[in-house]
C-alpha cells in the first residue's frame, strides 16, 4: 500500500504565496529606490542647468576661455591687417562670461549650435570701436572699415574651427536624449516607489510589517548608491577631457564630485530609513508576539 505523499495545509500554502510576492514586492522597490536616488542626484547636478553654469562661469574656467579666444582674435586679427594695438583683449571677461552662459543654455535647450558667434562678432567689432577710440586712431577711413569688415566675415569660420563646434552636435544630441531619458527614468521609478508602498502595506496590514520591509528594501539600496558613489570618484573619468582644447578635466571633476555629493547624502538617507524601518519593525512586531 503507498503511502500517500503529506500535503501542507491550506492556509500555509497561502501564507507561503504571500511571502513570495512581498518578497519580490521589496526586491522591486529596492531597485526602484536605487534608480531613483541615481536619478534624482543627475537630474540636480549634471542634468540641472543652473548648476552646471554655476561651474562653467566661474573665474578660473572664464579666464582660461578667454585667454584663449583672445590669442586667436589676435592673431586673426593681424592677418587682416588690424594694427596690433587693437588686438589685445578683443573680449572681455565679462563678455565670455555672458557668452559660456549663453552657450549652456543652448545646449540644455538641445541647440546643436550653442555658440553664438555673431553674438561674438558684435562684440569684437564693439571693442575695437572702443579701442580705436581711446588711442584716437580713425576708424571712418576706407581702409580700416574694410580691414574690420573683412576681419568679422571671417571671424565666425575660425571660431567655429577653433571651438569645434560641428564636433559638438551629435554629443549635444546624446546629452539632450540622455537627460529626457532620465527624466522619464526617474518618474516612472518614483511612481513604482509609491505604488509598491501602497501595495506592501495592502497586502501586509500590519504597519510593523510594512516598516520592517521598507527597511529591507531602503538598506540596502541606500549601500548600492554609496558604492556607486565611491565608484563615481574613484573611476579616471576625467582623463580624456584634459586633451581637448579646453582642459576640461578641472570643471568635469567638480561636476562629478558635486554628483557624488548628491549620491551620499541620497544613499545615507536610504540606509537611515532602512535601519529605522527595521529597528521599528522589529520592536513593533515584537510586542505584537508577546
Amino acid at each position: 500500500m503507498e503511502l500517500s505523499r503529506r500535503k501542507k495545509p491550506v492556509y500555509l500554502q497561502k501564507e507561503q504565496r504571500g511571502h513570495g510576492l512581498t518578497r519580490l514586492m521589496t526586491f522591486l522597490l529596492l531597485l526602484a529606490f536605487c534608480v531613483s536616488g541615481f536619478s534624482y542626484a543627475l537630474r540636480v547636478t549634471i542634468f540641472d542647468e543652473s548648476t552646471v553654469q554655476q561651474f562653467v562661469t566661474q573665474k578660473e574656467f572664464v579666464q582660461e576661455v578667454n585667454q584663449k579666444l583672445n590669442t586667436v582674435l589676435a592673431a586673426t586679427a593681424q592677418e587682416y591687417n588690424i594694427p596690433s594695438r587693437l588686438t589685445t583683449g578683443l573680449l572681455t571677461e565679462k563678455q565670455v562670461k555672458a557668452d559660456l552662459t549663453t552657450a549652456i543654455s543652448n545646449i540644455y535647450a538641445g541647440k546643436t549650435q550653442p555658440v553664438d558667434t555673431v553674438l561674438i562678432q558684435q562684440q569684437v567689432k564693439k571693442n575695437l570701436q572702443e579701442k580705436a577710440t581711446a588711442l584716437s586712431i580713425p576708424t571712418d577711413n576706407s581702409i580700416y572699415q574694410t580691414a574690420v569688415s573683412t576681419l568679422l566675415s571671417g571671424l565666425q569660420s575660425e571660431l567655429q574651427t577653433e571651438l569645434n563646434t560641428q564636433k559638438l552636435a551629435q554629443p549635444i544630441k546624446d546629452f539632450t536624449a540622455a537627460r529626457r531619458v532620465n527624466q522619464q527614468v526617474g518618474i516612472i521609478a518614483l511612481s513604482l516607489t509609491v505604488v509598491l508602498l501602497v501595495l506592501l502595506l495592502l497586502s501586509e496590514r500590519n504597519f510593523w510589517n510594512w516598516l520592517h520591509y521598507l527597511g529591507l528594501a531602503a538598506l540596502p539600496a541606500g549601500i548600492i548608491i554609496l558604492l556607486g558613489s565611491y565608484l563615481l570618484t574613484a573611476l579616471p573619468l576625467t582623463e580624456r577631457l584634459s586633451q581637448l582644447e579646453f582642459d576640461l578635466s578641472g570643471l568635469a571633476g567638480s561636476v562629478i564630485d558635486l554628483t557624488a555629493k548628491q549620491l551620499n547624502l541620497v544613499g545615507v538617507c536610504l540606509f537611515a530609513v532602512g535601519v529605522v524601518g527595521l529597528l521599528l519593525g522589529w520592536i513593533g512586531r515584537r510586542q505584537q508576539r508577546s
